[in-house]
């Protein structure tokens, strides 16, 4: 693999997952809402394009039953949108819980999805998993322009930098809305904004279910790309991942969930590349997670707020321990 095709499979990676981010932030940096089920999300929105889009058909270990081989553009609609209702759902089961409780419920429920996945093979093969998922605008490729071959994957990176900044410029726009400051509210103390009359739970039904849509999105437009999918892509590790890249950018900027996810995605995806002469690359797993986490004591030391981070949230969380 060349340098060039590297980095453009990084920056497809930096993406995605910043997709995710957004979505998290949404979550925990606008609303305050520990979520840990954004790697179900992701997968339900991967599972959902990759059914919609490809044909049923006899597998090595399950036949999977539940195919309609439609347009890819319906795929990943259809895969924000049952994202997004999952995580309504999951909300309207524990919208009154906050800080453990609600992760830990979070957690399980995206648990419970992968398990899903995995057992119900009439439907997602099971843990062998489904290839050969179609890509969006392959046949079009490569388009001659003045003598350069355009790739097929550099314009699968300005689609997904395209819909990056998309959702970027939305998500800022809610945050700064009407609409973001009832969150923000919510965030810092929920009876205040209980107390004027608003009805915080439908808020952050819609907080839950906004964060939970990107988040499909993410999935289909992982799936489409990588040709195949199976359960152990959507393991705790990462959402965990996208939580490290929030904390490390600064919960409630959007602009520092996308830094984040930068840092952490390289960290992750050059590492991968690294000869095996480089002295202890049989550990280089292990040294990852190392340099992740040195990076979040530091940056939570130096900068609690993180790189980008929202400093009036800090201000009012240290005014709060005040009182």
């Amino acid at each position: 693999m060349s340098y060039a095709t590297l980095l453009v499979t990084v920056g497809i990676i930096v993406g995605v997952y910043g997709l995710l981010a957004v979505g998290l932030n949404m979550h925990w940096g606008d609303t305050g809402l520990l979520n840990f089920a954004h790697a179900g999300f992701f997968a339900v929105g991967a599972y959902t394009s990759t059914i919609l889009t490809t044909p049923g058909g006899d597998g090595l270990l399950a036949a999977r039953v539940v195919s309609f081989d439609l347009p890819v553009v319906v795929g990943l609609v259809a895969a924000t949108m049952l994202a997004a209702a999952f995580g309504v759902l999951i909300a309207l089961t524990s919208v009154r819980l906050e800080g453990d409780y609600l992760a830990m419920v979070t957690l399980s429920a995206a648990e419970m999805i992968r398990l899903l996945i995995t057992n119900e093979a009439w439907l997602t093969s099971g843990p062998q998993g489904i290839n050969n998922i179609p890509r969006p605008m392959a046949g079009a490729f490569p388009i001659n322009v003045g003598g350069f071959a355009a790739g097929y994957d550099l314009f699968y990176l300005a689609l997904v930098l395209t819909i990056l900044g998309m959702s970027y410029a939305l998500f800022e726009r809610l945050s700064g809305s009407p609409f973001g400051r009832v969150l923000h509210a919510v965030r810092e103390d929920e009876d205040v904004p209980r107390a004027l009359g608003k009805r915080t739970s439908m808020f952050k039904l819609k907080s839950f279910g906004l964060g939970a849509g990107i988040a499909g999105l993410a999935g289909g437009l992982w799936a489409h790309f990588f040709f195949a999918i199976n359960p152990t892509m959507f393991l705790p590790a990462l959402t965990f991942s996208v939580w490290a890249a929030v904390i490390i950018g600064g919960a409630g900027s959007y602009v520092g969930a996308i830094a984040g996810t930068v840092f952490i995605v390289g960290i992750r995806q050059v590492t991968r590349f690294l000869p095996n002469s480089v002295p202890f690359s049989g550990d280089l797993p292990f040294i990852r997670l190392i340099v992740i986490g040195i990076a979040l004591i530091v940056v939570l030391y130096y900068r609690p707020q993180g790189l980008f981070g929202d400093r009036e949230r800090l201000a009012a969380g240290q005014s709060m321990e005040g009182d």
